[in-house]
């Protein structure tokens, strides 16, 4: 019997292309509003708030309900008793305090920012409902509004939530600076500063979308929705429609790009699986633009005093910060308005050796759109805040940037090495990798061209980011910060048919990361078998086993090594399988290269031949032996496993114009073994990608009555090809000693590290090293300091 070895499909599958972008890039996918609907599905448009805040005295549906083809109106009134608010729920505990924000699915006594639907129209076409919600009349009477997080927390602000007694959901606090030995100790360089981090948008080429059908012969609920977490929805329709979840279904059909912000239960998947439930017919509902900007959750908006002391010699003593995270007006399930300043704190020690940490997170309600995931979360605002000090840092102590992180970051001699956050982190090079990124970037070759083009008037500067990027976080994580409503395992089922064909189905959906891909890669190489004789299940509750879903670097972590655990249970079966089959002792049975070995005879079996024996009913089993090949495994990792990453960014600002022009871009990766090289390359180049967006052009904006002036994308400006540079990537591959596989995540490595890289690049470059520095550094900002300064 001849096989290629594990080793041999290692190196063909780890550099091979992905064969399930092939069929989206030829339009053969399948989105949410590709899926096929009978013709009697019912469209949604959803009545929504033009004002921040607002009481709903009365809804008039009459003339909306004229229209020929309206079918139902339903207002927030209508649903108050009907369907319960999507709940967001906290664990109590000592160190933090958190009050309750539920999230309804249609807002009856009032409105709490632009945007938030009071009433929906179901109707045989979307331009029919469309029209009949023009027709609805809502009679408003404005209130006072709050849009600014600070403004917001002064006495006398107007309450989001009348029954709180102020806007703060949230507060989280870690220590005290005054406790650090060395706080007030004789010599130390104290650098401080206040950072902003803007108020984003998480656009994905696909928006928002659920489709929903009521089966009556089968009394099941099936939810077709762009989510990245169908069993966690699952669980949040079925506790506000009151329904047991096994009458519930979700799929999860391709999805267009979600980067967290389909990771939330919205209020439109609640009002569709309800208008379908109780009118029978299936009811379809896609996002435009528009409402995506306008009511799709946002992220990070967040403001952080921070202040960091060092040694003489720049070794950090301390460092302490406070943030305030501007949430809108509800917490948002599963995660809740804890999740930025929860993700931001163990980010702002990063990779470095802090001996002592003290912060304060509050997330605060304001009359905008609710605050969910974006890609990365907290921590990008991490390396912004710190890298930032590190960087007025080198400046007064007038060391070179990237030695100064080099004698501050975690020694791989350290590990394992608890932060001075609490965070553990499992393995790592953190000076190797720096030194890799640094020696690919041909860093002192940059600052010599540096030093040479400003002798002639060029504004050219150098960022450097060091950071580490929490991955795969499991079960006790997410207890610890309370999250009760994230079950942090993820599961994996292998069916193995007579024929020996492999069904893998997973938990974990995909979002446009080729997970299938990855997933088939990991089973080639643990079982030996043929890429072509296995098929993937994803995103189907009914056909999957529970788990988190796709978010937070997890995919493979969670969902790969549930997979690897499967494999191992196969193979064990197997082996036992045939040492009854031979009638030998199943110690003399080993499991190689897609098949089984016989040691003292040499004998083998192909995997196929061992999927007919499981099958046949001529082959006789063990007592405690089980017929067919079909493993079930849960997969809780055993850490959060940290990643790690180094950006480096080479600018040009324009002295003229304040535009910034990134000419090289150079990142090091260091995300444990790759399974694919391609889709982990891609993963950070978007990443960056992103991230560029964040430091440069993005920024949601609302005026002081909480309209949002950003509302189409002639407004809110992302990155186009010309923004974005040639990504030059270098890896270091370093496993965690404790996960599946070693294996660790690299989904938001990019957008992690690239803001604080280009900000500090641009600082670098014209001169500057102010106090408070607010993202994105538009032209107008980046004016105002260059006259500031004279240049």
């Amino acid at each position: 019997m001849t096989m290629e070895t594990n080793a041999q499909k290692s190196e063909r599958t780890r550099h091979g292309g992905a064969a399930e972008l092939l069929r989206l890039v030829r339009g053969q996918g399948c989105y949410l509003d590709d899926v096929e609907t009978p013709k009697n599905t019912l469209h949604l448009a959803f009545v929504r708030s033009p004002y921040a805040r607002a009481k709903v005295r009365g809804v008039d549906t009459r003339q909306a309900a004229k229209l020929a083809g309206v079918v139902r109106i339903v207002t927030g009134a209508d649903l108050e008793h009907a369907v319960r608010p999507l709940g967001a729920r906290l664990e109590a505990r000592d160190d933090y305090t958190y009050h309750a924000a539920d999230w309804p699915a249609l807002a009856s006594a009032e409105a709490r920012y632009v945007g938030e639907a009071v009433a929906v129209v179901a109707a045989d076409s979307r331009a029919l409902a469309e029209d009949a919600a023009a027709l609805v009349e809502v009679d408003w009477e404005p209130l006072p509004a709050v849009s600014d997080a600070e403004r917001a927390l002064a006495p006398g602000a107007p309450r989001v939530h009348a029954n709180l007694a102020d806007n703060v959901l949230y507060r989280q606090h870690a220590g005290k600076a005054s406790d650090a030995p060395e706080f007030d100790a004789p010599g130390l360089i104290r650098v401080k500063g206040r950072f902003r981090h803007p108020r984003v948008a998480g656009l994905s080429m696909e928006a928002r979308g659920v489709l929903a059908d009521y089966h009556v012969s089968s009394d099941e609920l099936t939810v077709w929705s762009s989510t990245q977490i169908p069993h966690l929805l699952r669980d949040a329709l079925s506790e506000s429609l009151g329904l047991p979840a096994s009458n519930l279904r979700v799929i999860a059909p391709d999805v267009g790009g979600a980067f967290g912000i389909k990771m939330q239960a919205f209020p439109e998947e609640l009002t569709a699986a309800f208008l379908a439930y109780v009118l029978k017919r299936p009811v379809k509902w896609v996002e435009d633009r528009l409402e995506n900007l306008q009511a799709a959750c946002h992220a990070r908006d967040a403001l952080v005093d921070a202040e960091l002391a060092a040694t003489p010699d720049g070794r950090i003593a301390w460092i302490r910060a406070s943030g305030i995270f501007d949430v809108g007006a509800y917490s948002t399930f599963p995660l809740t308005c804890a999740l930025e300043p929860a993700t931001a704190a163990p980010a702002l020690p990063g990779p470095y050796r802090v001996p002592f940490f003290a912060y304060e997170g509050i997330a605060v309600a304001t009359n905008k759109t609710p605050e969910g995931a974006y890609r990365g979360v907290g921590v990008p605002v991490g390396p912004i805040v710190t890298e930032g000090l590190l960087n007025a840092l080198a400046h007064q102590l007038g060391r070179d940037p990237a030695e100064l992180r080099r004698i501050n970051l975690v020694r791989a001699e350290d590990f394992p090495y608890t932060s001075a956050s609490g965070a553990t982190f499992d393995s790592g090079d953190y000076q190797n990798l720096l030194q890799l990124a640094l020696n690919r970037a041909d860093y002192a070759g940059w600052r010599r061209r540096q030093q040479a083009e400003r002798a002639h008037g060029k504004l050219v500067g150098v960022g450097v980011c060091c950071f580490i990027e929490p991955t795969g976080m499991n079960r006790n994580t997410y207890r610890t910060r309370g999250m009760i409503q994230v079950p942090g395992f993820d599961g994996a089922i292998l069916r193995v048919d007579p024929a020996g064909r492999i069904e893998a189905a997973v938990s974990i959906p995909s979002q446009g990361q080729t997970q299938a891909t990855a997933f088939t890669q990991l089973l080639v190489e643990s079982l030996g078998v043929a890429a072509e004789t296995i098929h993937i299940t994803l995103g189907d509750t009914a056909r999957t086993p529970y788990g988190c879903g796709t978010f937070a670097s997890r995919g493979m972590v969670a969902g790969g090594g549930a997979l690897l655990q499967a494999a191992r249970k196969l193979k064990a079966k197997v082996c036992k399988l045939a040492a009854q089959h031979w009638a030998a002792d199943v110690a003399l049975v080993r499991y190689a290269d897609g098949g089984v070995v016989r040691g003292d005879t040499g004998a083998q079996l192909s995997f196929q031949q061992l999927a007919e024996i499981a099958h046949s009913p001529l082959q006789r089993l063990d007592a405690d032996s089980e017929p067919g090949l079909e493993i079930h495994t849960f997969y809780d990792p055993p850490v959060t496993t940290i990643a790690a990453g180094v950006h480096l960014a080479l600018v040009e600002v324009d002295r003229g114009t304040g535009r910034v022009t990134i000419r090289q871009y150079v990142v090091g990766e260091d995300c444990g073994p790759m399974v694919n090289l391609q889709a982990v390359e891609g993963q950070v180049r978007g990443g960056v990608a992103q991230g560029i967006g964040t430091a440069l052009l993005e920024e949601i904006r609302y005026d002081t009555d909480g309209q949002l002036l950003t509302a189409t994308l002639a407004d809110y400006l992302v990155p186009g090809s010309c923004d974005v540079p040639n990504i030059d990537v270098v890896h270091q591959e370093t496993p965690s000693p404790y996960t599946e596989g070693g294996l660790k995540g690299v989904g938001e490595s990019g957008v992690i590290g690239a803001p604080a890289a280009i900000c500090g690049a641009v600082l670098d470059a014209i001169g500057v090293w102010p106090e408070r520095v607010d993202l994105p550094l538009t032209p107008e900002r980046i004016l105002k300091w260059l006259n500031a300064r004279g240049a």
